[in-house]
């Protein structure tokens, strides 16, 4: 067994999260081919990236509870052969309902590890150092969704598109041995909360009327709405409308990975010097710029991959710089439901993905404007939730911060 505050426990972690990003972007170079093999509409094909994130969101309500009282391990163990299943009920779909079916069980079971890597982190760490190992995490589960598109997009080339879906079935089985033989418990029998219905839902209420919770929440949420749109927007558009071949969309895609991981281990540096509030309102603002740069192209027809990308890439960095400090920010109240708060969290979260990227495949036209105008409006929406609900610190307080970001720097 490694120790939980190990470096090797990090990456078992970030080997969990990046699963579910992994489902996310790995197939998306498969969106035209998937479509015409399946002979349904660009609309319908969309909804597959609508199902995963909806089971994403609903498994982490159910999941955050339940490992709270039982402990983390053995529902991150059933999360991952539950994704297992999944994947290979995508294997073998002919049909676009069957297909549906597997992608919202795939997305079931991706939420036990990726809402519990952090309930995990927040077992052993605290404050500063929470937000640093959340961003390392973070940037290294990064690596693997980096590549994905690349290697889906390579897939495609020498087999047909359920080939993708072998390939996340085996990655699921080996991360599932390695967390079953190798990831201790974190969770102490002493800080475990009953499993009781009524106990369930007050946890929730008392998690969802947390000021402090709710406005770190919401701005996430909405911050990976944007990022979901450009998501289920970006296939179409890149490869149908604007002429990317499939193999060389997953190196666009690479791109914008490598600056969300710069933005993150940014935010990890700079939470050394200055205070989280101040880091998240400088992320938001890059999100709100770029959501601007885009409609603005969009709509004065100077779109181009080059174009689109590039500007992209700031709301990325944004993005990486804001996530680790609003996901600490929100689970630092709760550190004896550490679960149940990132349960909710991920569920907020992911109903607000599903949202953005269901609308963005309903109003597809064949232009880019319903993808640009989500990510401007999500991406302005993070930044006014986040300083319109989360309550200003008192001087007292961003002082302590300072400091004590300084002392354990």
């Amino acid at each position: 067994m490694i120790k939980p505050t190990s470096l090797a426990t990090v990456l078992v972690l970030a080997g969990m999260v990046a699963l579910g990003p992994l489902a996310t972007s790995m197939y998306l170079p498969a969106f035209p081919a998937m479509a015409q093999s399946l002979d349904v509409s660009a609309d319908q094909i969309q909804l597959t990236l609508s199902a995963y994130v909806i089971g994403l969101g609903m498994a982490q309500l159910m999941f955050g509870p339940v490992a709270d009282r039982l402990g983390r391990k053995p529902v991150v163990v059933t999360g991952l052969a539950l994704f297992c299943l999944g994947s290979i009920g995508c294997i073998l779909a002919n049909h676009i309902a069957v297909l549906l079916g597997y992608r919202f069980l795939q997305g079931f079971g991706a939420a036990a590890g990726m809402v519990l890597a952090q309930a995990i982190i927040r077992d052993a760490f605290e404050g500063l150092e929470a937000t640093r190992r959340l961003a390392y995490m973070g940037s290294t589960a990064a690596l693997a969704p980096a590549i994905a598109p690349v290697v889906g997009g390579l897939l495609l080339v020498w087999f047909t598109w359920p080939s993708i879906f072998v390939l996340l079935t085996l990655y699921a089985a080996v991360v599932l041995m390695v967390v079953a033989f190798n990831l201790p418990e974190s969770l102490p029998p002493e800080r475990r909360q009953a499993l009781r219905a009524a106990s369930v839902l007050r946890n929730y209420c008392e998690v969802a009327v947390n000021r402090t919770f709710l406005g770190n929440a919401l701005g996430l949420s909405l911050m990976f709405a944007g990022h979901y749109g450009f998501i289920a927007g970006s296939p179409f558009v890149l490869i149908s409308l604007l002429g990317v071949s499939e193999h060389h969309f997953g190196w666009y895609f690479m791109l914008l990975t490598g600056a969300f991981i710069a933005g993150n281990l940014m935010g990890a540096r700079l939470s050394r010097r200055y205070v989280p509030r101040g880091l998240i309102t400088t992320g938001g603002a890059m999100l709100c710029a770029s959501g601007a740069l885009l409609v603005m192209l969009v709509l004065a027809n100077l779109a181009s991959p080059v174009l689109i990308v590039g500007v992209y890439l700031i709301y990325a960095i944004g993005a990486g710089l804001m996530i680790p400090h609003l996901i600490v920010g929100a689970l630092t109240p709760f550190q004896h439901m550490a679960g149940t708060a990132a349960a909710l969290m991920g569920f907020i979260q992911m109903s607000a993905a599903a949202v953005a990227s269901g609308l963005v495949g309903h109003l597809h036209e064949d232009t880019a404007r319903p993808m640009v105008f989500a990510i401007a409006l999500c991406g302005a929406g993070a930044l006014v939730a986040y300083k319109l609900v989360t309550p200003r610190p008192s001087v007292a307080q961003l002082d302590a911060t300072l400091q004590s970001s300084r002392h354990e720097g």
